[in-house]
């Protein structure tokens, strides 16, 4: 909690899903990738940090 603004800054979520359910979790969680981090599983986060860096360099790419 920001104990400044009394505003929650994170929350930590776990969900267990059966492994075809993932691919869609995936999707929701990209709806907020500013926003959302996967910590677990390791292949999961590694996906997530995969994707982010496409947007990184789609949108450098851009710039220049």
């Amino acid at each position: 909690m920001n104990n400044t603004h009394s505003k929650l800054t994170y929350v930590d979520y776990i969900v267990k899903l059966p492994e075809r359910s993932l691919e869609e979790f995936c999707r929701w969680v990209y709806r907020f990738m500013g926003n959302a981090q996967f910590i677990y599983p390791q292949h999961l986060a590694e996906k997530h940090q995969k994707f982010a860096r496409a947007l990184i360099d789609r949108y450098s790419s851009k710039a220049t």
